[in-house]
Protein backbone atom coordinates (compact mmCIF):
# COMPACT_ATOMS: atom_id res chain seq x y z
CA UNK A 1 0.00 0.00 0.00
CA UNK A 2 1.33 3.41 -0.91
CA UNK A 3 -0.02 6.63 0.61
CA UNK A 4 0.88 10.06 -0.69
CA UNK A 5 0.29 13.66 0.21
CA UNK A 6 0.41 16.83 -1.87
CA UNK A 7 1.10 20.03 0.03
CA UNK A 8 0.41 23.56 -1.30
CA UNK A 9 3.64 25.24 -2.39
CA UNK A 10 3.19 28.99 -2.53
CA UNK A 11 -0.22 30.63 -2.01
CA UNK A 12 -1.15 31.61 1.53
CA UNK A 13 2.03 30.27 3.14
CA UNK A 14 1.20 31.09 6.77
CA UNK A 15 -2.48 30.13 6.53
CA UNK A 16 -1.75 26.83 4.80
CA UNK A 17 0.96 25.99 7.30
CA UNK A 18 -1.41 26.56 10.24
CA UNK A 19 -4.17 24.48 8.65
CA UNK A 20 -1.74 21.64 7.91
CA UNK A 21 -0.54 21.69 11.50
CA UNK A 22 -4.09 21.35 12.91
CA UNK A 23 -4.95 18.59 10.45
CA UNK A 24 -1.69 16.71 11.05
CA UNK A 25 -1.95 16.82 14.85
CA UNK A 26 -5.48 15.38 14.63
CA UNK A 27 -4.21 12.57 12.42
CA UNK A 28 -1.34 11.84 14.80
CA UNK A 29 -3.65 11.73 17.83
CA UNK A 30 -5.74 9.10 16.07
CA UNK A 31 -2.60 7.05 15.37
CA UNK A 32 -1.39 7.32 18.98
CA UNK A 33 -4.69 6.04 20.33
CA UNK A 34 -4.39 2.98 18.13
CA UNK A 35 -0.72 2.32 18.82
CA UNK A 36 0.57 -0.88 20.41
CA UNK A 37 3.66 -1.90 22.41
CA UNK A 38 4.65 1.73 22.92
CA UNK A 39 5.04 2.40 19.18
CA UNK A 40 2.79 4.71 17.22
CA UNK A 41 1.98 3.15 13.86
CA UNK A 42 2.49 5.47 10.89
CA UNK A 43 0.23 4.47 8.00
CA UNK A 44 -0.22 7.72 6.08
CA UNK A 45 1.80 10.71 4.97
CA UNK A 46 -0.38 12.96 7.16
CA UNK A 47 0.59 10.99 10.27
CA UNK A 48 4.26 11.17 9.31
CA UNK A 49 4.04 14.93 8.74
CA UNK A 50 2.56 15.42 12.21
CA UNK A 51 5.75 14.26 13.93
CA UNK A 52 7.49 17.47 12.89
CA UNK A 53 4.83 19.84 14.23
CA UNK A 54 4.84 19.23 17.98
CA UNK A 55 7.61 18.98 20.60
CA UNK A 56 6.01 16.00 22.31
CA UNK A 57 5.54 14.24 18.99
CA UNK A 58 9.24 14.72 18.20
CA UNK A 59 10.16 12.52 21.20
CA UNK A 60 7.79 9.66 20.38
CA UNK A 61 8.40 6.11 19.20
CA UNK A 62 7.13 5.25 15.70
CA UNK A 63 6.98 2.35 13.29
CA UNK A 64 6.22 2.73 9.58
CA UNK A 65 3.53 0.36 8.32
CA UNK A 66 3.30 1.33 4.62
CA UNK A 67 5.43 2.63 1.77
CA UNK A 68 4.79 6.39 1.47
CA UNK A 69 5.21 8.99 -1.26
CA UNK A 70 5.82 12.60 -0.17
CA UNK A 71 5.41 15.78 -2.24
CA UNK A 72 6.18 19.24 -0.86
CA UNK A 73 7.79 17.68 2.21
CA UNK A 74 8.60 19.76 5.31
CA UNK A 75 11.47 18.05 7.22
CA UNK A 76 10.89 16.59 10.68
CA UNK A 77 12.98 18.82 12.93
CA UNK A 78 14.82 21.93 11.77
CA UNK A 79 17.62 24.43 12.35
CA UNK A 80 17.01 28.15 11.96
CA UNK A 81 17.86 31.53 13.54
CA UNK A 82 16.11 30.45 16.76
CA UNK A 83 18.25 27.33 17.16
CA UNK A 84 17.57 23.61 16.69
CA UNK A 85 14.39 21.58 17.01
CA UNK A 86 15.50 17.99 16.65
CA UNK A 87 13.82 14.60 16.50
CA UNK A 88 14.62 12.87 19.81
CA UNK A 89 12.47 9.75 19.46
CA UNK A 90 12.78 6.43 17.62
CA UNK A 91 11.64 5.89 14.06
CA UNK A 92 11.60 2.29 12.82
CA UNK A 93 11.17 2.21 9.05
CA UNK A 94 10.20 -1.46 9.32
CA UNK A 95 11.88 -2.17 5.98
CA UNK A 96 9.51 0.19 4.16
CA UNK A 97 10.33 2.79 1.50
CA UNK A 98 9.64 6.52 1.65
CA UNK A 99 9.75 8.19 -1.77
CA UNK A 100 10.63 11.89 -1.58
CA UNK A 101 9.45 13.72 -4.69
CA UNK A 102 9.93 17.32 -3.56
CA UNK A 103 10.48 19.60 -0.57
CA UNK A 104 8.43 22.55 0.69
CA UNK A 105 10.17 25.82 -0.34
CA UNK A 106 11.25 27.33 2.99
CA UNK A 107 13.64 30.25 3.48
CA UNK A 108 14.66 29.92 7.14
CA UNK A 109 15.36 26.21 7.66
CA UNK A 110 19.04 25.35 7.26
CA UNK A 111 18.78 21.58 7.70
CA UNK A 112 16.88 19.56 5.09
CA UNK A 113 16.08 15.89 4.59
CA UNK A 114 13.35 13.47 5.55
CA UNK A 115 14.50 14.55 9.02
CA UNK A 116 15.98 18.04 9.33
CA UNK A 117 17.79 17.42 12.63
CA UNK A 118 18.12 14.16 14.56
CA UNK A 119 19.30 15.10 18.05
CA UNK A 120 21.48 13.08 20.42
CA UNK A 121 18.61 10.91 21.68
CA UNK A 122 17.06 10.26 18.29
CA UNK A 123 17.33 7.05 16.27
CA UNK A 124 16.33 6.22 12.69
CA UNK A 125 16.55 2.60 11.53
CA UNK A 126 15.42 0.03 8.95
CA UNK A 127 14.38 2.59 6.35
CA UNK A 128 14.86 3.13 2.62
CA UNK A 129 14.56 6.61 1.07
CA UNK A 130 13.99 6.86 -2.69
CA UNK A 131 12.85 9.47 -5.20
CA UNK A 132 14.33 12.37 -7.17
CA UNK A 133 13.89 15.43 -4.92
CA UNK A 134 15.37 18.85 -5.64
CA UNK A 135 15.80 21.54 -3.00
CA UNK A 136 16.58 25.15 -3.96
CA UNK A 137 18.61 27.06 -1.36
CA UNK A 138 18.69 30.85 -1.39
CA UNK A 139 20.99 31.50 1.57
CA UNK A 140 24.34 29.94 0.54
CA UNK A 141 24.16 27.87 3.71
CA UNK A 142 22.58 24.43 4.06
CA UNK A 143 22.95 20.93 5.47
CA UNK A 144 21.09 18.39 3.35
CA UNK A 145 20.79 14.60 3.27
CA UNK A 146 18.26 11.98 2.23
CA UNK A 147 17.77 10.62 5.75
CA UNK A 148 18.82 13.72 7.73
CA UNK A 149 20.30 17.15 7.20
CA UNK A 150 22.15 16.93 10.53
CA UNK A 151 22.53 13.73 12.54
CA UNK A 152 23.55 13.86 16.20
CA UNK A 153 21.84 10.62 17.12
CA UNK A 154 21.85 7.18 15.47
CA UNK A 155 21.10 6.17 11.90
CA UNK A 156 21.32 2.39 11.51
CA UNK A 157 20.39 -0.15 8.83
CA UNK A 158 19.21 2.50 6.36
CA UNK A 159 19.48 2.77 2.57
CA UNK A 160 19.35 5.71 0.18
CA UNK A 161 18.53 5.03 -3.45
CA UNK A 162 17.39 8.63 -3.98
CA UNK A 163 18.76 11.05 -6.57
CA UNK A 164 19.07 14.18 -4.43
CA UNK A 165 19.82 17.61 -5.92
CA UNK A 166 20.60 20.81 -4.03
CA UNK A 167 20.46 23.95 -6.19
CA UNK A 168 21.20 27.59 -5.39
CA UNK A 169 19.20 30.68 -6.33
CA UNK A 170 19.54 33.75 -4.13
CA UNK A 171 16.03 34.97 -3.42
CA UNK A 172 16.51 37.34 -0.48
CA UNK A 173 19.25 38.93 1.69
CA UNK A 174 21.33 36.58 3.81
CA UNK A 175 20.16 35.96 7.37
CA UNK A 176 22.15 35.17 10.45
CA UNK A 177 21.58 31.55 11.43
CA UNK A 178 23.12 29.02 13.78
CA UNK A 179 25.98 26.96 12.32
CA UNK A 180 27.73 23.75 13.29
CA UNK A 181 31.37 24.08 14.32
CA UNK A 182 33.51 23.77 11.21
CA UNK A 183 30.58 24.03 8.78
CA UNK A 184 29.83 27.74 8.73
CA UNK A 185 29.16 28.39 5.05
CA UNK A 186 28.13 26.72 1.82
CA UNK A 187 26.07 23.62 1.11
CA UNK A 188 26.95 20.29 2.72
CA UNK A 189 25.22 17.30 1.13
CA UNK A 190 25.32 13.56 1.82
CA UNK A 191 23.26 10.62 0.58
CA UNK A 192 22.55 9.59 4.19
CA UNK A 193 23.25 12.81 6.16
CA UNK A 194 24.56 16.26 5.35
CA UNK A 195 26.70 16.41 8.51
CA UNK A 196 27.16 13.59 11.03
CA UNK A 197 28.05 14.25 14.64
CA UNK A 198 26.44 11.06 15.87
CA UNK A 199 26.51 7.46 14.65
CA UNK A 200 25.87 6.06 11.17
CA UNK A 201 26.17 2.28 11.09
CA UNK A 202 25.21 -0.44 8.61
CA UNK A 203 24.04 1.92 5.88
CA UNK A 204 24.66 2.21 2.14
CA UNK A 205 23.71 4.40 -0.81
CA UNK A 206 23.47 3.68 -4.53
CA UNK A 207 21.57 6.68 -5.88
CA UNK A 208 23.23 10.05 -6.47
CA UNK A 209 23.77 13.46 -4.92
CA UNK A 210 24.38 16.77 -6.67
CA UNK A 211 25.32 19.97 -4.80
CA UNK A 212 25.49 23.24 -6.71
CA UNK A 213 27.33 25.45 -4.22
CA UNK A 214 29.33 23.29 -1.85
CA UNK A 215 30.57 19.77 -1.17
CA UNK A 216 28.97 16.33 -1.38
CA UNK A 217 29.64 12.71 -0.40
CA UNK A 218 28.15 9.25 -0.68
CA UNK A 219 27.35 8.86 3.04
CA UNK A 220 27.89 12.16 4.94
CA UNK A 221 29.59 15.30 3.66
CA UNK A 222 31.04 16.11 7.08
CA UNK A 223 31.89 13.76 9.93
CA UNK A 224 32.69 15.12 13.38
CA UNK A 225 32.88 18.68 14.65
CA UNK A 226 35.75 21.15 14.69
CA UNK A 227 37.19 21.21 18.22
CA UNK A 228 38.68 24.52 19.34
CA UNK A 229 41.33 23.83 21.95
CA UNK A 230 44.97 24.45 22.79
CA UNK A 231 48.00 22.61 21.38
CA UNK A 232 51.11 22.45 23.59
CA UNK A 233 54.66 21.30 22.83
CA UNK A 234 57.15 20.48 25.58
CA UNK A 235 60.84 19.49 25.56
CA UNK A 236 62.34 17.63 28.50
CA UNK A 237 64.68 14.80 29.43
CA UNK A 238 62.45 12.31 27.65
CA UNK A 239 62.47 14.29 24.40
CA UNK A 240 59.73 16.33 22.79
CA UNK A 241 56.09 15.79 23.69
CA UNK A 242 52.81 17.19 22.41
CA UNK A 243 49.50 17.63 24.18
CA UNK A 244 46.06 18.97 23.38
CA UNK A 245 43.49 20.61 25.62
CA UNK A 246 39.88 19.85 24.67
CA UNK A 247 38.00 22.81 23.33
CA UNK A 248 34.43 23.99 23.18
CA UNK A 249 32.85 21.21 21.12
CA UNK A 250 30.44 19.27 23.34
CA UNK A 251 29.03 16.97 20.66
CA UNK A 252 29.58 13.24 20.37
CA UNK A 253 32.13 11.78 18.02
CA UNK A 254 31.15 11.50 14.39
CA UNK A 255 31.19 7.72 14.00
CA UNK A 256 30.67 5.93 10.66
CA UNK A 257 31.03 2.14 10.58
CA UNK A 258 30.14 -0.73 8.21
CA UNK A 259 28.94 1.56 5.44
CA UNK A 260 29.49 1.62 1.69
CA UNK A 261 28.43 3.81 -1.20
CA UNK A 262 27.93 3.14 -4.90
CA UNK A 263 26.36 6.56 -5.42
CA UNK A 264 27.38 9.05 -8.09
CA UNK A 265 28.59 12.27 -6.43
CA UNK A 266 28.61 15.69 -8.13
CA UNK A 267 29.54 19.05 -6.59
CA UNK A 268 31.14 22.44 -7.17
CA UNK A 269 33.29 21.95 -4.07
CA UNK A 270 35.12 18.86 -2.88
CA UNK A 271 33.44 15.51 -3.57
CA UNK A 272 34.07 12.26 -1.68
CA UNK A 273 33.06 8.63 -1.87
CA UNK A 274 32.03 8.24 1.77
CA UNK A 275 32.92 11.52 3.53
CA UNK A 276 34.49 14.79 2.36
CA UNK A 277 35.33 16.68 5.55
CA UNK A 278 36.72 15.13 8.73
CA UNK A 279 37.20 17.09 11.93
CA UNK A 280 38.77 16.34 15.30
CA UNK A 281 35.93 14.12 16.49
CA UNK A 282 35.83 11.88 13.39
CA UNK A 283 36.04 8.08 13.55
CA UNK A 284 35.55 5.78 10.54
CA UNK A 285 35.76 1.99 10.52
CA UNK A 286 35.13 -0.67 7.86
CA UNK A 287 33.86 1.56 5.06
CA UNK A 288 34.09 1.04 1.30
CA UNK A 289 33.89 3.67 -1.46
CA UNK A 290 32.49 1.87 -4.52
CA UNK A 291 31.11 4.95 -6.25
CA UNK A 292 30.23 4.81 -9.93
CA UNK A 293 31.45 8.39 -10.45
CA UNK A 294 32.84 11.30 -8.41
CA UNK A 295 32.87 14.61 -10.26
CA UNK A 296 33.60 18.25 -9.36
CA UNK A 297 33.05 21.36 -11.46
CA UNK A 298 34.27 24.50 -9.75
CA UNK A 299 35.50 27.96 -10.60
CA UNK A 300 37.32 28.49 -7.31
CA UNK A 301 41.04 28.18 -6.64
CA UNK A 302 42.52 25.82 -5.76
CA UNK A 303 40.53 23.43 -7.91
CA UNK A 304 38.23 21.26 -5.76
CA UNK A 305 39.11 17.60 -5.29
CA UNK A 306 37.29 14.51 -6.48
CA UNK A 307 38.47 11.60 -4.34
CA UNK A 308 37.15 8.47 -2.64
CA UNK A 309 38.96 9.58 0.53
CA UNK A 310 38.00 12.12 3.18
CA UNK A 311 40.07 15.27 3.64
CA UNK A 312 41.67 16.22 6.91
CA UNK A 313 43.89 18.78 8.54
CA UNK A 314 45.69 21.07 6.07
CA UNK A 315 43.96 19.28 3.18
CA UNK A 316 45.72 15.97 3.81
CA UNK A 317 43.98 12.61 3.99
CA UNK A 318 43.49 11.83 7.67
CA UNK A 319 41.73 9.24 9.76
CA UNK A 320 41.35 9.87 13.47
CA UNK A 321 41.17 6.28 14.62
CA UNK A 322 44.22 4.02 14.63
CA UNK A 323 42.22 0.95 13.57
CA UNK A 324 40.37 2.62 10.72
CA UNK A 325 39.84 0.40 7.69
CA UNK A 326 38.89 2.03 4.42
CA UNK A 327 38.50 0.49 0.96
CA UNK A 328 37.96 1.90 -2.53
CA UNK A 329 37.60 0.75 -6.13
CA UNK A 330 40.91 0.98 -7.93
CA UNK A 331 39.33 1.94 -11.27
CA UNK A 332 36.83 4.45 -9.88
CA UNK A 333 35.88 7.24 -12.30
CA UNK A 334 37.14 10.58 -10.89
CA UNK A 335 36.58 13.78 -12.90
CA UNK A 336 37.61 17.37 -12.24
CA UNK A 337 36.72 20.42 -14.31
CA UNK A 338 37.96 23.99 -13.89
CA UNK A 339 35.88 27.16 -14.15
CA UNK A 340 36.06 27.03 -17.94
CA UNK A 341 34.62 23.51 -17.96
CA UNK A 342 37.96 22.03 -19.04
CA UNK A 343 38.68 18.59 -17.67
CA UNK A 344 41.85 18.38 -15.56
CA UNK A 345 44.30 15.46 -15.34
CA UNK A 346 43.54 12.91 -12.62
CA UNK A 347 45.32 13.14 -9.28
CA UNK A 348 47.33 10.13 -8.16
CA UNK A 349 45.77 8.48 -5.12
CA UNK A 350 48.19 7.95 -2.22
CA UNK A 351 46.01 7.08 0.76
CA UNK A 352 47.07 5.77 4.14
CA UNK A 353 45.27 2.83 5.74
CA UNK A 354 43.18 2.26 2.61
CA UNK A 355 43.08 -0.78 0.34
CA UNK A 356 42.22 -0.79 -3.41
CA UNK A 357 39.64 -3.29 -4.59
CA UNK A 358 38.98 -4.93 -7.93
CA UNK A 359 35.59 -4.40 -9.55
CA UNK A 360 34.56 -8.03 -9.03
CA UNK A 361 33.70 -8.87 -5.44
CA UNK A 362 32.83 -12.14 -3.75
CA UNK A 363 30.91 -12.81 -0.58
CA UNK A 364 34.07 -14.17 1.04
CA UNK A 365 35.69 -10.75 0.79
CA UNK A 366 32.92 -9.07 2.81
CA UNK A 367 32.22 -11.83 5.32
CA UNK A 368 34.56 -12.58 8.22
CA UNK A 369 35.50 -16.31 8.14
CA UNK A 370 34.41 -18.50 11.03
CA UNK A 371 37.12 -18.79 13.66
CA UNK A 372 39.00 -15.69 12.45
CA UNK A 373 41.62 -14.50 14.91
CA UNK A 374 42.16 -10.90 16.03
CA UNK A 375 44.88 -10.27 13.45
CA UNK A 376 42.61 -11.38 10.60
CA UNK A 377 39.76 -9.23 11.88
CA UNK A 378 41.99 -6.16 11.68
CA UNK A 379 43.00 -6.91 8.08
CA UNK A 380 39.55 -7.61 6.63
CA UNK A 381 36.53 -5.42 6.12
CA UNK A 382 34.40 -8.02 7.92
CA UNK A 383 30.81 -6.79 7.59
CA UNK A 384 28.74 -8.69 10.21
CA UNK A 385 26.40 -11.12 8.45
CA UNK A 386 23.25 -12.34 10.22
CA UNK A 387 19.56 -11.59 10.59
CA UNK A 388 19.20 -8.80 13.14
CA UNK A 389 20.32 -5.21 13.73
CA UNK A 390 23.65 -6.22 15.30
CA UNK A 391 24.57 -8.48 12.36
CA UNK A 392 22.31 -7.14 9.62
CA UNK A 393 24.01 -8.02 6.33
CA UNK A 394 22.97 -10.60 3.71
CA UNK A 395 24.68 -11.38 0.41
CA UNK A 396 22.96 -10.40 -2.85
CA UNK A 397 24.35 -12.77 -5.46
CA UNK A 398 22.94 -10.76 -8.36
CA UNK A 399 24.39 -7.41 -7.29
CA UNK A 400 27.55 -8.92 -5.80
CA UNK A 401 27.08 -6.66 -2.80
CA UNK A 402 25.83 -7.07 0.76
CA UNK A 403 22.28 -5.86 1.48
CA UNK A 404 20.43 -5.43 4.76
CA UNK A 405 18.60 -8.37 6.29
CA UNK A 406 15.18 -6.72 5.93
CA UNK A 407 15.76 -6.32 2.18
CA UNK A 408 16.18 -10.07 1.80
CA UNK A 409 12.94 -10.84 3.65
CA UNK A 410 9.91 -11.51 1.47
CA UNK A 411 6.83 -9.56 2.57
Amino acid sequence: MNENINLPLATGHKTNKKMKRIFALTALLTAVIGSAMGQTKIRTAEELMAIGTDKEALSGSYILMNDLTLDGWMPIGRMDKDGETGFSGTFDGNGRTITLNSFYPETDNRSVGLFGVVDGKGEIKNLRVAGKPTYTDGQKFLYIGCIAGVNKGKITCCVSTAELTCEYAQTEPHKKVKALSGYEGGQYGGCIAGVNNGEIRHCYSNGSIRVALGSAAGIACGNGLLVTGRLSIGIGSGGMSMGATPGSSKGKYGFIEYCYSEASVFSSGNAGGIVVITHGTCIMNNCAALNRLIEVRGAGKPLPKASPFPGGLFGKTMFSHAKTQFYYLENMSLRRYDGNDVEQPPVKLTPKRAVPLSTIQKESWWRLPDGADRNMKQKMIAFPFGSDETAPWKWDEQRKRPVLHWEATNR
